[in-house]
């Protein structure tokens, strides 16, 4: 039902309603309860938006987490099967031939826990409030060390004071600023810091990838994008230091007073 067509539903039965209880509306009476009717509409169109962007989202982030299993850990399991296959024929012919795929299969199964235990972790909610921000950046630095074969070093400081909305800021900054790192770096190294620095929350992740120029359109610039108004909307601010052939540092600094702030937040 459209906007019009809705406030002149609510309208009609509100005049009804009037001629039932034995009174007939005057012209602004009709006025006002045109005016209550056009609000009502409103609100109905914005719940019915919002629902729908709501089951929108829920629809691609289902979609995402297809892709990602089937891009991750479904294909980790067909390779430990073929690994295992492999490593069960050596054994009778070749037993000392089959110690490499042993471990290939072990290397396998080791990636494809992490990769299980980060995306469960992405599933829940509730579980960056209960095991921390510290514990759920490791997680992704294992993650991308696993599946991507980067050498990722996590400088984790304790978990620091700030709001749930805050922490899940920073974790999606630091997710997004990995996953620009697999997909278009081209790096085999890098570094994830949490650190407490006068009175502030800083997060960088550097990479010593090919780097880019901030001037040109580049793979990875709606990442960015998505990155700055993460960090925006929480109040901190987002800094971005690269040049071509210079790797890559994103940094979120949440300061003092907005620390404060965010303590108390929702």
């Amino acid at each position: 039902m459209g906007g019009d067509q809705a406030a002149n539903t609510l309208l009609d039965i509100q005049v009804q309603a009037l001629k039932r209880a034995g009174k007939e509306p005057d012209a602004n009476e009709l006025a006002f309860l045109e005016a209550i009717s056009d609000q009502a509409a409103v609100a109905l169109e914005n719940s019915r938006l919002f629902e729908q962007a709501r089951t929108l989202a829920v629809v691609e982030e289902r979609q995402r987490f297809s892709r990602d299993l089937h891009d991750s850990v479904s294909q980790a399991l067909y390779a430990i099967s073929l690994g295992a296959q492999t490593a069960r024929e050596l054994m009778d012919s070749d037993p000392s031939s089959a110690i490499e795929p042993i471990d290939y299969v072990v290397s396998l199964a080791d990636a494809a826990l992490a990769e299980m235990r980060a995306m469960i972790f992405d599933l829940r909610p509730e579980a960056l409030a209960q095991e921390g921000l510290v514990a759920a950046l490791r997680r992704q630095a294992a993650s991308v060390r696993v599946r991507h074969q980067i050498e990722v070093e996590a400088r984790l400081e304790s978990e620091p004071a700030i709001s749930l909305h805050a922490k899940e800021m920073l974790y999606r900054v630091a997710q997004e600023a990995l996953q620009n790192v697999v997909k278009h770096a081209r790096a085999d190294a890098v570094t994830l810091s949490l650190s407490h620095v006068g009175g502030q929350v800083c997060l960088t992740v550097q990479d010593n990838g090919r780097g880019f120029s901030l001037a040109d359109e580049f793979p990875g610039h709606l990442g960015l994008t998505s990155m700055r108004e993460r960090a925006s909307q929480a109040g901190a601010a987002f800094e971005v230091a690269t040049a071509p052939g210079g790797g890559c540092t994103i940094g979120v600094r949440l300061s003092a007073d907005r620390l404060a702030n965010s303590l108390t937040a929702t």
